[in-house]
């Protein structure tokens, strides 16, 4: 897959140059929503990188391939990276090279104690990235990795079965004499491509990635697992590392390869060909005509059944994380694949500024309000659309903008699912949510300017007051994540972001408050008038609440993800698609539920 929608936005002052990285022993972690790596300190080691001068997409939709050989110098990364023109790969894929230095006594395949821990010298290595000469980051979901020799090919076959979800893809031959394939291996499900004679790690990865369907592509045979197709093997019977092997290597493998951070070991998810898929992308357009011609981002998916046709189609907006990008959200959220099979239109606009929602309206930033007002008017100039299924969704940040705009345009939005995080854009301003997110304000700003209410806030309850609407809304967290809140679920007290939200969208949806936490029995700490536990080992907790309208329809709902961090999981999407496309809003402003 060679997918060129993805904007190329990170550009190195050393472009196209193999340079020196000092990896420090102290950077032993990397804190960045959704793209957070820990490690052990260790040594003080480096590396070479290679950054392409055609540019690198940003962050958090870039791939990094680390080689490992056996030298230390700068010699023997050039070398190997012109014999396997990795470098003239890297300028047409627009990923990062980098070549990791073993030590003086070879990489620690045997786990000797008195030697560095290789393991977390590779994430070290990966966490050193932002703070680097070469100013170029990538994903951690995309750290690849091809060992040059046997040796390396251990240390990748080591990292697989002890930190399988530091290994998003391997690609790696036949190991020393003296190695073996640990006893204590987690045996987590790997994506690797093995050249060459290597049957003891084939056998692992046929073990670990069981039941598989076998295939064949030319020379190279094919086992995807029958649990998740997107966990692949390839056996190759190419005994030699060649320019050649490794471009087919990337093509069918590492281009395709992702490992969300969103479970204990990851979940492999096949990576999305904007291309082929038919997305549309709008770059800076200013034919929106709104926030006085600002050049806005967004970009449209049609399914192919509804291209062409007169057929009315419910669209759905998908609002990206803080620091993210619409294509990211994209791949994180897979809407369009439920639009294919359901019918629908989305939307994956960008934030209008600094890669923030402006989910309080402020007057001092454009406005992503009418940034989504006018979309949804090119919408309809584009396809027709059903008026009364308009659905919006969204990450972290992206969550903070769908409760604020399901509060402030109940009267145009159908139903909102909310994934990570709060209506802050309700009860905070602008200044008063960056003291909330920890993140400093930036000046000194009186009591009274902290308190006073945001233009969302103004706008939702004047909206509320003219009509007593009705909002559907499903929200959704994972039980490991504390960005934002007070504290961690389970929820224990009245002083939580959580809490507040849930009790405003309860009021809003006329249900009962109380009684609302220490409940012991339940994982997030809420009683509700439902509680089940979907998906394998019940891993969603799924809560209800009924309102007393006539009907008592489900109107509020959560779901939170055991083992999951700030992440989210596909299946989440699923359950709230499940729970939102029931309703409509009908032109009164009323809301109408159909089984």
């Amino acid at each position: 897959m060679n997918d060129l929608m993805n904007e190329l936005a990170a550009f190195s002052p050393f472009g196209g140059t193999l340079i020196r990285e000092e990896v420090r022993g102290s950077d032993n972690s990397f804190q960045t929503p959704e793209n957070s790596v820990s490690t052990h300190a260790g040594m003080d080691r480096s590396m070479y990188s290679y950054v392409p001068g055609s540019g690198c997409p940003d962050a958090k939709q870039c791939q990094v391939l680390m080689v490992l050989r056996d030298g230390g110098d700068e010699e023997s990364a050039s070398a190997l990276m012109k014999r396997l023109q990795l470098d003239q790969l890297a300028e047409e894929r627009h990923f990062i090279l980098l070549f990791p230095n073993p030590q003086e006594g070879g990489w620690n395949y045997g786990r000797k104690q008195e030697m560095d821990d290789d393991l977390s010298f590779l994430v070290r290595c990966f966490a050193a990235l932002p703070k680097s000469r070469g100013k170029v980051a990538g994903f951690n979901g995309m750290i690849f990795y091809l060992a040059a020799s046997p040796a390396a090919s251990a240390l990748l076959a080591l990292l697989s079965a002890r930190s399988p979800i530091d290994c998003s893809a391997a690609m790696l031959s036949g190991f020393p004499e003296d190695f073996e394939m640990p006893l204590d291996s987690l045996r987590q499900p790997q994506t690797a491509w093995v050249y060459g004679a290597n049957d003891s790690f084939a056998d692992y990865l046929l073990e670990v990635n069981s039941p598989c369907t076998r295939s064949q592509s030319g020379s190279v045979t094919v086992y995807a697992s029958q649990k998740n197709p997107n966990i692949r093997c390839f056996l190759s019977p190419s005994g030699e590392l060649s320019a050649a092997e490794v471009r087919l290597a990337w093509d069918m493998m590492f281009s395709e390869a992702r490992r969300w951070r969103n479970d204990t070991y990851g979940t492999y998810q096949r990576r999305t060909d904007f291309t082929a898929r038919g997305f549309t992308g709008h770059v800076n357009d200013s034919s929106l005509g709104v926030n006085h011609g600002y050049a806005h981002t967004w970009y449209e998916y049609i399914p192919p059944q509804l291209r062409g046709t007169e057929d009315k189609a419910p669209l759905l907006f998908y609002f990206h994380g803080g620091n993210c990008i619409p294509l990211y959200g994209a791949e994180q959220s897979g809407w369009h694949d439920i639009a294919d099979r359901e019918g629908f239109i989305v939307v994956y606009p960008k934030a209008s500024t600094k890669k923030r929602w402006n989910c309080w309206n402020d007057a001092n930033e454009p406005s992503d309000f009418d940034f989504v007002l006018a979309l949804i008017e090119h919408m309809k100039r584009i396809h027709p659309i059903d008026e009364s299924r308009i659905y919006i969704s969204g990450f972290s940040m992206g969550s903070m903008m769908t409760n604020a705009l399901a509060c402030s345009y109940p009267d145009i939005f159908a139903a909102g699912a909310a994934f990570n995080a709060q209506n802050l854009g309700y009860f905070c301003n602008l200044l008063s949510t960056f003291g909330q997110l920890n993140m400093g304000a930036g000046g000194t700003y009186t009591e009274a300017q902290l308190k006073e209410p945001s233009p969302c806030h103004v706008l939702a309850d004047r909206k509320k007051a003219a009509f007593d609407y009705r909002m559907p809304l499903i929200q959704n967290s994972g039980l490991l994540d504390g960005l934002g809140m007070n504290g961690a679920w389970p929820i224990s007290s009245s002083d939580n972001l959580w809490l507040q939200t849930i009790d405003y969208w309860k009021q809003y949806n006329h249900i009962p408050v109380q009684p609302f936490v220490q409940n012991a029995g339940c994982e997030t700490g809420l009683y509700a008038d439902e509680t089940d536990y979907e998906g394998e080992d019940q891993r969603f907790i799924h809560q209800s609440w009924r309102s007393e309208d006539p009907g008592h329809l489900p109107l509020y709902q959560l779901v939170v993800a055991k083992r999951m961090p700030h992440a989210a999981d596909l299946r989440q999407m699923e359950i709230a698609w499940e729970f939102m496309k029931h309703y409509r809003r009908n032109s009164d402003g009323t809301l109408a539920f159909e089984r």
